[in-house]
């Protein structure tokens, strides 16, 4: 019990404004989440997108790969895999594979996703997105057991297949299931062991926890037995305003979602002009200084504290973001937040 302070969403975006490359984004991200296991962090986690104009992260096992070579106790999170997009028998075999890297430290996280265009770029149908996710689901189960299994779904079919090596964990890496429309929710509860989400603020995620809890019981499972990755937006500064810091990779990383939903990125509009309000990256983000943003994460690590595994992910490094600039906010986080936040989520 207790939470688990995670560091992530890292996504590899660079947005066309910057001078950076991606063999720097990716290098530097190394040296961040280096920086974040020695600090104190718990874990560490990244997120999928294809064909974007930003170069957003589309290959999340090779990348935790990379990042289980260079650290030796964080757990590596996926928030999220686009499950329907991936072969399930592959998709098994290279979690085993980071898994065995990392000695069991993989968390799975999946989901069905949205984009129009990924779901046209790989040929597979939208419409059957929710039921790939959850034969996907059984599949990666089957498959980490390191016995030989067939499967006959309505998406996928296997014939006595196995896959090797097995997983370093017993059983395979936990598997968290995300999404937001209320069905989502709840088939968390009945299939995965644990939801993820990122609608950030105390109430919604109360609700969703009803919800997921709902679904758990419906399908004879404990509720309180199922975990919870909460994803929030945040920077930290020891003086002055550190929106001149954030305020444009925030912009980014928030906007691209509404660019994406315009049909941004796609044959027909083939560039990504990321925009949203003030309000809105204010919104979403908790920035400040170290007592400002401590007081607005306690309230989620106070209530969801008790559960068997919490994982709260703060995300201290943006689109378009120097090394320096987010290295001085994670230390800044490790010395001067995460201890009081550990703390009242075990009521000490």
């Amino acid at each position: 019990m207790g939470v688990h302070v995670g560091l992530g969403l890292f996504t590899g975006q660079v947005p066309s404004w910057s001078s950076r490359t991606f063999s720097l984004e990716y290098r530097e991200t190394l040296e961040l989440i280096r920086l974040a296991e020695r600090v104190g962090f718990d874990s560490v986690w990244v997120s999928e997108h294809h064909g974007t104009s930003d170069g957003y992260l589309p290959s999340l096992l090779p990348f935790l790969a990379a990042v289980a070579a260079v650290t030796e106790r964080v757990a590596l999170g996926t928030g999220v895999i686009l499950a329907p997009l991936h072969d399930p028998l592959r998709l098994a075999e290279d979690a085993a594979v980071v898994d065995q890297l990392s000695g069991g430290r993989l968390v799975l996280g999946l989901g069905a996703g949205w984009r129009e265009e990924e779901f046209r770029a790989f040929g597979v149908p939208r419409s059957e997105r929710v039921r790939r996710l959850v034969e996907t689901v059984e599949i990666l189960r089957r498959a980490w057991s390191g016995r030989r299994f067939s499967f006959e779904g309505r998406s996928f079919r296997y014939d006595r297949v196995r896959v090797s090596p097995p997983p370093a964990r017993s059983g395979g890496p936990p598997i968290y299931l995300g999404g937001y429309a209320d069905a989502a929710v709840r088939r968390a509860g009945r299939l995965a062991d644990g939801y993820i989400t990122d609608d950030g603020g105390l109430e919604p995620t109360r609700r969703y926890v009803r919800l997921v809890e709902q679904g758990a019981r419906e399908a004879g499972r404990d509720p309180s037995a199922l975990g919870l990755v909460l994803l929030q937006n945040a920077f930290v500064v020891a003086e002055g305003d550190p929106w001149t810091l954030v305020r444009e990779g925030v912009r980014h990383q928030i906007g691209a979602y509404a660019a994406w939903e315009a049909g941004h990125d796609t044959p027909e509009h083939d560039s990504l002009e990321p925009d949203a309000p003030e309000e809105e990256l204010r919104r979403w983000t908790v920035a400040g200084g170290p007592d400002e943003v401590l007081q607005a994460l306690r309230p989620l690590a106070e209530t969801f504290g008790a559960r068997r595994e919490l994982h709260l992910v703060v995300r201290l490094h943006y689109p378009g973001m120097e090394l320096a600039t987010a290295a001085a906010a994670v230390e800044l986080f490790a010395e001067r937040v995460l201890p009081p936040l550990k703390a009242a989520s075990t009521g000490r």
